[in-house]
């Protein structure tokens, strides 16, 4: 499984080369921690820029030149609702409130990573309902690859795809 996870990192970082190049793959990574210390869910989502631009358009934000100089004002406050409405946990029903901590533009311009916080009070013996449904209505092909760490015991991947963008676990 590792392997699996190893390769498809290698694919997404090296099938793309420069920034305003079009890029064939479909694909977000993203990252979530249980944090004791904290009592919270840290999330890191890395997202192309030109896709991400995409599904801000289709939810009605233009012209938002993210990760440029011409970046407007308005960017984050679109891209931390676009993460909220798309990018869910729940505690037994109960959805967490994101909070949007800011985000990083890689290196090669062409993705950034996005930082969420889920504030909650032990979620121990309780279900666990993770949605991560990021550009899934914009591409066909999209998948989103996640690595849980829900505590020393507890790691998993998982995939998320359409019409499978749901992860379910007892903790």
């Amino acid at each position: 499984m590792k392997a699996m996870w190893v390769c498809l990192l290698l694919v997404f970082t090296s099938s793309v080369t420069r920034a305003g190049e079009e890029h064939d793959i479909h694909i977000s990574l993203c990252e979530l921690r249980w944090n004791e210390s904290t009592a919270a869910f840290e999330v890191s989502v890395k997202i192309f820029i030109d896709d991400l631009e995409l599904a801000l358009r289709k939810d009605g934000a233009s012209g938002l030149f993210v990760g440029t100089d011409r970046e407007t004002s308005e960017a984050d406050k679109h891209i931390a609702a676009y993460l909220r409405k798309h990018l869910r946990i729940e505690i037994d029903g109960v959805k967490l409130e994101p909070q949007y901590h800011g985000k990083e533009v890689t290196p090669d311009l062409m993705a950034v990573w996005c930082y969420v916080e889920f504030n909650c009070s032990m979620p121990r013996n309780k279900t666990f309902v993770l949605t991560n449904d990021i550009l899934l209505d914009i591409y066909t092909d999209q998948r989103n690859i996640i690595d849980i760490r829900m505590g020393a015991s507890h790691k998993a991947y998982t995939i998320f795809q359409p019409g499978r963008s749901t992860w379910t676990y007892r903790y």
